[in-house]
């Protein structure tokens, strides 16, 4: 859709207003989420009704952090146009795939081919291995290989192998026991010598059920050789500069990465560099892209960042740049295979569509025109929870343009101010000029949709600080429960709190100045009380903390408050003061 075209479509006025849902609830099981990984995603059923109770068939939806994409695919699901944009090119790569349909058919036959003319031998070469078993040796393609961090002992100098000196199925621990002089010495403070490939999963030649075992001593000739092997393909070298916030965080320093290409070991990087060639050759320039949209996630799983799981599900964690001790490194063609089989999914379910993706920061919204939207729904960072360009690097950078973290709307915890870190102050005048922005493209009597939460009422006050001072006036607050908790989610039953269920705060435009009530507490505590007085089951997870810190902070907003000092741990304070907390989880 050109620009042209969305001043049109706007000046149809397809906007309505009919009552928005109090509470949604999604699933992270769809096509939507395995196809590509990202951070966050907002679950695309859960903002289908949203556009449809704030825009007519055929309307023009926006996004401007659009991340992923998924208010477009909810546009296109629910027969509405969209606008997205987003500052990150590799936001705009996921969206414009998200939403853009190319035929499975094509997909797949290209990735025969792909087998039949290179892949396969390729796969041969650099996976074929062998794994200890008790009926001997077997011999097959290696599905996932293991390594395992190897430390010094500070007393005897021995190398001390992590998988050997725990059990890979528990939690890993802190102190670890050299074999030969008996010493226990803590992981913490020792920095790792080395990596080792410790376990193969391997499907057999002979076909059947993958095997797992020990590497034979000529799987491990073949590793070491092909860990000498040039790479004389492209692989991205951007430079992750240590005063990124998630550089920091995750101690990248400790394990020698300066660039995106220290991220990947020798032979994923040699599979991928070839895969990438490869998909560049590809004629088709809609298909080419739907196998970039493949490979990129493809590059994020064969990346140093997965870990090992012995329960499944071995994958890196979202949201940040952590190695873990114990890397699985996966067979690159067997993922990107899979990888291209979950974008076919996608593309058997999704209708065609009109949606168009831009590359532009939310501040800056010059192509879309004044007055042409019938509805925006957006999900902006959450203050200092995910840093997008940090956290996006490692498999953007293949497409040649990673994010401009300068120009990210976040806050910044570890990054200082003179390295280009951003204080609350700089987020709220960030997000203030990306409000004003919506409400200028935004037609007359239109709704702004706001998706949001936060355990910090600074960052909470930011934002309602800068919807104020861009003009918008609050209007609605809704509960979405995206249905499966996050890893940051879990979190809050471990002692950490972190709030789990986000709030859509929906907004339209303000005439006059936003009256301020006081008392952010007792409307909170009112409003909870009311909640758990509804409640018959006395064990409902709308009792735990997470939910009920929904429930306070969209009355504090809804009765037009900014809920300064309503911090999670604060709020979950005046529960227990309230209220009488059964198995440390249940309020009453």
């Amino acid at each position: 859709m050109a620009p042209a075209q969305i001043e049109q479509v706007g000046r149809r006025s397809l906007a309505r207003r009919q009552p928005l849902p109090e509470y949604v609830v999604g699933s992270k099981g769809g096509p939507w989420y395995t196809s590509h990984t990202y951070p966050t995603k907002v679950p695309p059923e859960t903002i289908v009704p949203f556009i449809e109770a704030s825009t007519m068939p055929g309307g023009l939806v926006a996004d401007p952090f659009c991340g992923s994409g998924m208010t477009g695919v909810a546009a296109v699901l629910a027969g509405r146009q969209a606008a997205l944009s987003d500052l990150s090119p590799g936001a705009v790569h996921l969206a414009r795939n998200h939403t853009r349909r190319v035929s499975p058919d094509q997909l797949a036959e290209t990735v025969l081919e792909f087998d039949r003319s290179w892949m396969r031998r390729a796969e041969h070469d650099l996976y074929w291995s062998s794994v200890h078993t008790e009926d001997g040796d077997v011999f097959g393609l290696a599905r996932h290989t293991v390594w395992s961090e190897v430390y010094e002992c500070p007393k005897c100098a021995s190398e001390v192998v992590l998988w050997d000196a725990t059990e890979p199925d528990r939690p890993l621990p802190r102190d670890i026991r050299c074999d030969r002089c008996k010493r226990w010495l803590d992981r913490r403070g020792n920095q790792p010598i080395a990596s080792v490939p410790r376990w193969l999963t391997l499907a057999p030649e002979s076909g059947g059920k993958l095997v797992h075992g020990d590497p034979t001593p000529e799987a491990l000739y073949q590793i070491g050789k092909i860990a000498r092997r040039k790479i004389t393909r492209w692989v991205p070298t951007a430079p992750i500069h240590p005063s990124r916030e998630m550089y920091i965080r995750s101690a990248l320093h400790l394990r020698g990465v300066r660039t995106v290409a220290d991220m990947f070991a020798r032979r994923p990087a040699l599979a991928l560099s070839r895969l990438w060639h490869q998909i560049g050759l590809v004629q088709a320039v809609p298909v080419r892209q739907a196998l970039q949209f493949a490979f990129t996630n493809t590059a994020w799983h064969a990346s140093r960042m997965r870990r090992y799981n012995a329960k499944g599900g071995q994958r890196p964690l979202t949201g940040t740049l952590f190695i873990p001790q114990l890397v699985s490194e996966p067979n690159v063609f067997e993922v990107f295979r899979h990888q291209v089989r979950q974008v076919c999914r996608l593309y058997d379910v999704l209708p065609d569509g009109n949606v168009d993706v831009n590359q532009s920061s939310a501040t800056d919204l010059c192509w879309i025109a004044d007055d042409s939207v019938d509805y925006v729904f957006t999900d902006p960072p959450f203050g200092n929870n995910i840093h997008y360009a940090d956290c996006n690097i490692v498999w953007e950078s293949w497409l040649g343009d990673p994010t401009d973290n300068d120009r990210e709307i976040v806050v910044n915890k570890s990054r200082r101010v003179e390295d280009g870190g951003k204080t609350v102050n700089d987020y709220q005048r960030l997000l203030t000029e990306a409000f004003c922005e919506a409400k200028r493209v935004v037609a007359k009597d239109s709704r702004v949709s706001v998706v949001f939460h936060n355990s910090d009422d600074a960052v909470w006050t930011a934002l309602l600080d800068a919807v104020e001072d861009s003009g918008l006036r609050q209007a609605e607050v809704s509960i979405l429960d995206k249905g499966q908790r996050s890893q940051k989610g879990y979190k809050s039953r471990r002692g950490e709190l972190v709030p789990f269920y986000d709030l859509i705060l929906t907004f339209k435009v303000a005439g006059k100045g936003i009256p301020r009530l006081n008392g952010a507490g007792d409307l909170a505590m009112d409003a909870v009380t009311a909640h758990l007085e509804a409640l018959d089951n006395s064990t409902s997870p709308k009792r735990q903390v997470d939910y009920l810190y929904s429930v306070a902070v969209g009355a504090v907003i809804g009765g037009g408050e900014k809920p300064i000092g309503l911090s999670l741990r604060a709020f979950e304070q005046l529960c227990n003061d309230h209220f009488d907390r059964v198995d440390g989880a249940y309020f009453l």
